[in-house]
């Protein structure tokens, strides 16, 4: 061997030998690797098998061995965003179907179906909701999918019940515009009525104010030439309101009979009217003095509102404003309709209602039409049953069934809902709500 062959086989040994020499100092021992391996597992947390566990509780929820409402939120919130979520959401829809769940649960379970864009199935789970939260979040649903009639209707839901609902003022005024809806000047409550003890040119004395509303105010008075009770209403504008008077006095009168309040005097250009005394007073008068037991059981007065509104029908009329404070109690089963003031008769144009009670197709602008009726039947139906599931049970006297409440949550989740399922009057209604009664 040459020199010059020694000394390239010596520079490539060190070469090798320094490469080698690298790789060593680069890759850990294998047991070493091992170890280390060993430690980061001590250290991250292996995920626990959970999610089949929590389906299936999630499936049993509002049953007595299902999880309680904080509960079955907090399992929606850990299955949010993961493959598992569509699943969680399906288990609500069939609990849904076989019993009631909280309805802070089906919010929830409705804003992750809303997220996955399936407004169609969080509208579902919201069907029958009456809480603050359920209602917005169902209106924004409704407005999304362009059913602005059905948003400005939802959200006017939340605003009778509380004007100060974050958003909802808002969210009723853009919706509102948007649909085209002319804002209206809706007179306050406030507002002045000066009478005297002795109107002039009525024979009545008045004995205190039970009521004040857009339109005027109502006082107990007494027939001073009968002896009588009667209702006195004074309309605000004694003038401007002349018209508006007159047709009321009228279409009453026209309407004489079972279910309607008897209309016994008026004088258009003194601006007064005076009714019957219906002691009780209205459904609203009963709510607000927290007399909610008297309307149970439920099914007599509301058999009887029934018929009176199929009556209303039947005569070629709309009441078009079927609320609380119109439906007075002559006895604790004896429904009648009062304040025919925007009655009209059916398939002329529709004066504007009471926000909260007004059909969305009529928000929309759709001539007076029974089913609005049938839409304010369903929602005194929805006050009611709030007020007496707040109730607590009486050591004695009625209280609230169960299932029966829930047969008539029913009812009005029919009334309030889709136009196209909704009873097409009050005949068709009175037929939905007599079986119960007879039950």
């Amino acid at each position: 061997m040459s020199f010059w062959q020694r000394v390239k086989k010596a520079v490539g040994l060190q070469k090798e030998a320094e490469k080698q020499a690298e790789t060593e100092i680069e890759a850990p021992d294998e047991k070493e690797a091992e170890a280390s391996a060993e430690e980061e597992s001590e250290l991250t947390p292996v995920p626990r098998d959970e999610p089949d566990e929590d389906l299936a509780r999630l499936g049993r929820v509002g049953a007595a061995n299902g999880p309680n409402e904080a509960d079955a939120i907090a399992i929606l919130r850990r299955v949010r965003g993961t493959a598992r979520e569509h699943a969680a959401a399906n288990k609500i829809l069939q609990a849904l179907s076989e019993r009631p769940i909280p309805e802070a649960v089906r919010v929830s379970c409705a804003d992750i179906l809303a997220a996955r864009g399936d407004e169609a199935g969080a509208l579902r789970v919201l069907e029958g909701t009456r809480s603050a939260p359920a209602l917005i979040l169902a209106a924004d649903l409704y407005a999304s999918t362009g059913q602005l009639a059905r948003a400005v209707g939802t959200i006017e839901r939340v605003l009778a019940r509380s004007i100060d609902a974050p958003g909802a003022r808002e969210r009723h005024a853009r919706w509102s515009n948007a649909l085209g809806v002319s804002k209206v000047e809706r007179r306050r409550r406030d507002e002045a009525t000066v009478v005297t003890a002795t109107p002039a040119g009525a024979p009545f004395r008045l004995l205190r104010e039970v009521a004040r509303g857009g339109a005027g105010s109502v006082y107990e008075a007494e027939d001073e030439v009968l002896g009588r009770r009667v209702a006195f209403k004074v309309y605000h504008g004694r003038s401007s309101d002349r018209a508006l008077l007159e047709r009321e006095a009228k279409i009453a009168s026209r309407l004489a009979g079972p279910g309607v309040l008897r209309m016994l005097d008026a004088d258009p250009f003194e601006g007064w009217l005076a009714t019957e005394w219906v002691a009780r007073g209205s459904v609203r008068d009963v709510l607000r003095a927290g007399d909610a037991a008297v309307l149970l059981p439920i099914a007599p007065w509301a058999v009887s509102l029934a018929r009176a509104i199929a009556r209303v029908h039947e005569q070629g009329y709309v009441h078009a404003d079927v609320k609380p404070a119109n439906v007075m109690l002559r006895k604790a089963d004896e429904a009648v309709l009062g304040d025919f003031g925007i009655s009209a008769v059916i398939g002329a144009p529709g004066a504007p209602g009471s926000a909260g009670y007004v059909s969305p197709e009529r928000i929309s602008g759709r001539s007076c039409d029974p089913r609005d009726d049938v839409y304010g039947y369903g929602r005194v139906l929805e006050d009611v049953l709030e007020r007496l599931e707040k109730l607590d049970s009486p050591a004695d006297g009625p209280a609230l069934d169960r299932a029966d409440a829930e047969v008539w949550r029913k009812i009005a989740a029919l009334c309030i809902g889709p136009d196209e399922t909704r009873p097409a009057d009050g005949r068709a209604l009175l037929g939905v709500v007599a079986s119960v009664g007879r039950d």
